[in-house]
């Protein structure tokens, strides 16, 4: 099932690699968002090539980068590396779409049934795929997502813990690095656009809304970049408040809902 609309602008593609083999059955998908960050994603696609899950796929969407060279930096890692990875995708939006619409367009195009999502600032341990996707082969899982090393303008371990669907409703302690599969994505339609920021929270209370419950793995194995060009410095701090109010009103907490 595809979350995506039939008006949806296509994007165009920009490099394409896949084995004639095969798909295998471990197969991981990497979903890699970019916006004008072509002097740090090729620490992030060096970061997922040095995964000792073997079986992967890359699919980056350039949302447009207009400011660098983003997608020469992109295509040329893939041909030099494509040995490596059992797909290749760079697909680029024709206009800026926003980052829900480039993680929905790039879970269209994997092929695999289970997508990890990193963004094109941040890196993965080596160990990371492999173990998060043995964690969510422990159960039913619609997702699993580790602890985070913060480092760049503040060095420090992340917020995750153990998923507490009252606890996510008054603020949001999980990142959107996280092994997810496809079929929890199609249940809460996707990542939705917000204004200024919060679409990775939005996400989770969707998971909510849905009575889905991720599992936490704790052990620190992704690496999030702190960085005052980030959409969470910028648009999501000024406008907090606002975000707060846009999140109950789309998921209204049982003390507030109609009856």
């Amino acid at each position: 099932m595809s979350v995506l609309k039939p008006w949806d602008p296509v994007p165009d593609i920009a490099f394409l690699h896949k084995k004639k083999t095969r798909k295998p059955k471990n197969l991981v998908s990497v979903c890699v968002t970019n916006f004008n960050y072509a002097a740090l994603i090729g620490d992030c696609l060096d970061s997922i090539a040095r995964q000792t899950h073997r079986d992967l796929e890359i699919v980056v969407v350039d949302d447009c980068s207009g400011k660098d060279a983003s997608v020469q930096v992109i295509t040329d890692w893939m041909a030099e590396n494509r040995a490596r990875f059992y797909s290749l995708k760079c697909l680029v939006n024709r206009r800026n779409q926003g980052p829900s619409f480039a993680r929905n367009m790039a879970f269209e195009h994997a092929l695999s049934d289970v997508v990890f999502i990193i963004d094109a600032d941040n890196m993965a341990y080596p160990t990371a795929l492999e173990k998060l996707y043995a964690a969510l082969q422990e159960g039913p899982f619609p997702a699993v997502y580790p602890q985070l090393e913060e480092f760049g303008g503040r060095q420090g371990v992340g917020s995750a813990d153990l998923w507490d669907a009252t606890r996510m409703r008054r603020n949001n302690y999980v990142d959107v690095m996280a092994l997810i599969r496809k079929t929890a994505w199609e249940t809460v339609g996707g990542f939705s656009h917000i204004e200024r920021g919060w679409e990775d929270y939005d996400f989770w209370l969707k998971f909510i809304d849905h009575g889905l419950e991720p599992a936490y793995l704790p052990e620190i194995l992704c690496r999030y970049r702190v960085h005052d060009q980030s959409r969470t410095a910028t648009d999501a701090l000024a406008a907090h408040y606002d975000l707060e109010l846009v999140m109950e009103f789309r998921h209204p907490s049982a003390d507030n809902a109609e009856p």
